[in-house]
């Protein structure tokens, strides 16, 4: 897996630099964060996620709309000169892990504003992070005249009641910020190499809130250069928040944060100002929305497509298009490792595709479905996006929790109610199958009937015995509405349609679920 990332915007508009003053204006940019490549379930074909944000310069993060039309994505995705069909998703609801840490000053001088900001950093951020379940991982400190905090990064919810503990220690005497961000760096990048669920892409960051440094020493320039400088090696993101209220909005107010902007710049990261006392909820809230709102772009090519390859993503926003560094994608890695042609990477692990050894139709079956595979990313891309916009207020009041707990529901969707099996649905003839890919049952096919089960428990219709990722009763298939519907169960590792976590969705021809590490595509006929 290599690991990508393209310059940062940073936010005050002024292109904030360790210089005599500030430097240009700095354009919107799209940042592709991170980006890796897996070898595919499906035969030949690598798959490729991206991480990208786009984010204005004064801070605010834009989303791809979709034309209700044409049904496409304004966010646009070009390997090389072609343009492959993507499953776009966010970060709330895809698999990916964050490692953020949280530096905050508890020096005097942050004396009058320092509920303010750790009430808005509790709200705005941590009642996100808390509904993102255990693959958010966060760790609290505080910097004064010596650091403090816990030693390991934290689940949300356990660092949310750190927050609530830190306090003002006095004084106005307060570690180097080098120093602060580079424990903060360390800690973020470690996490990185270690993701608990081993499928899932790995982010890293540093939010630190900060009046930035009055006095630019040679020595101190050159620290807080280097330490972005290796912030930016880690793949660690730093997203600075500065605090500088003034009521004539002079640049005298400026000057001390300089140090922050090139932090952000190094780092490939973002910089906030809070400008008011008080005016904390807008500068979190957006770095909240930069987290949980970060597309997940996915695509599957084959290796010829991706040889020396570049990925570009662009965006229109207003009368301009954004666009992204060319980004070039590396070789697909599973784990430390490649896997060989016959074999797909599972857990960071390479599994032989035991298929192949099966029947002439499961062959013709797997092969004809790689066609099918890119439509489906396609048309299920654009359908996410769709559900996504629709529903993006009623998600953001009740997100619900995330993997790897109950699944978290798509924006706009009710917590799903799996429909009782009655005896009057009656289901077309000739009904549709799952093709099994993974597990010691693969290139077997199993009818789909109206209530179709699947679990670990004895009697369930697909029998996942052998997963140690499924849960009892993990799933079920219904006919519903005039078509075949999937609904979680509550499983405790959740339920996949193309690599984004459901808690129900429409079955089309060709789509790929997974159920616990087993995988298997759905045939209509």
């Amino acid at each position: 897996m290599r690991m990508i990332a393209v310059a940062g915007a940073v936010g005050l508009a002024v292109g904030l630099t360790l210089t005599s003053g500030p430097g240009p204006a700095r354009a919107d940019k799209v940042l592709i964060d991170r980006v890796e490549a897996r070898a595919s379930v499906l035969p030949g074909q690598t798959r490729v996620r991206a991480l990208v944000s786009v984010t204005q310069t004064g801070g605010d993060v834009v989303e791809a709309a979709r034309d209700d039309k044409t049904k496409a994505t304004s966010l646009k995705v070009k390997v090389g000169g072609s343009s492959p069909p993507f499953l776009l998703g966010a970060f709330e609801h895809a698999e990916v892990e964050l490692a953020l840490i949280i530096a905050i000053p508890t020096t005097l001088d942050f004396h009058d504003d320092f509920e303010a900001m750790k009430d808005a950093i509790d709200v705005e951020v941590f009642a996100a992070l808390v509904a993102m379940g255990p693959r958010v991982r966060v760790q609290v400190i505080g910097y004064g005249s010596e650091i403090t905090g816990s030693k390991g990064l934290l689940r949300a919810a356990d660092a949310r009641k750190a927050l609530a503990d830190l306090s003002i220690e006095g004084g106005d005497e307060q570690v180097d910020l080098a120093e602060v961000v580079g424990r903060g760096v360390k800690l973020a990048g470690a996490q990185l190499k270690k993701p608990k669920n081993k499928d899932a892409i790995t982010r890293a960051a540093v939010l630190l809130v900060s009046k930035g440094v009055p006095v630019l020493s040679d020595e101190i320039k050159a620290a807080i250069t280097k330490v972005g400088q290796q912030a930016a090696k880690a793949q660690v993101r730093i997203h600075t928040v500065g605090y500088s209220p003034s009521p004539d909005g002079k640049y005298h107010a400026v000057r001390p944060l300089l140090a922050l902007g090139e932090l952000s710049r190094q780092s490939n990261g973002t910089f906030r100002w809070v400008k008011t006392e008080g005016g904390w909820r807008a500068a979190v809230g957006q770095v909240a929305q930069e987290i949980g709102r970060q597309h997940v772009v996915t695509f599957f090519a084959t290796a010829e497509e991706l040889d020396g390859k570049k990925l570009t993503v662009s965006l229109p926003l207003g009368t301009t298009t954004l666009s992204s560094d060319p980004v070039t994608i590396g070789a697909p890695k599973c784990g430390a490792d490649a896997c060989e042609a016959s074999a797909y990477c599972v857990k960071a692990q390479c599994v032989t595709r035991s298929i192949e050894s099966k029947s002439v139709v499961g062959k013709v079956l797997l092969f004809g479905g790689l066609g099918i595979g890119a439509l489906v990313v396609l048309f299920g891309g654009i359908a996410l996006v769709g559900r996504r916009r629709r529903g993006v207020a009623g998600a953001r009041s009740n997100p619900g929790p995330a993997y790897p707990g109950p699944a978290a529901p798509l924006p706009g969707a009710v917590a799903p109610h799996v429909p009782p099996v009655a005896a009057a649905v009656q289901p077309p003839a000739g009904g549709p199958v799952l093709m099994i890919l993974t597990g010691p049952a693969a290139g077997t096919r199993l009818p789909v009937r109206h209530g179709l089960s699947v679990g670990k428990a004895a009697g369930n219709d697909l029998d996942l015995a052998h997963d140690g990722y499924a849960s009892s009763n993990h799933a079920q298939i219904v006919f519903e509405g005039g078509g075949w519907m999937v609904y979680d169960r509550n499983s405790t590792n959740g339920t996949f349609s193309n690599g984004v976590r459901i808690t129900h969705t429409r079955l089309d021809h060709g789509m790929t679920i997974r159920f616990g590490s087993t995988e298997v595509r759905f045939s209509a006929s």
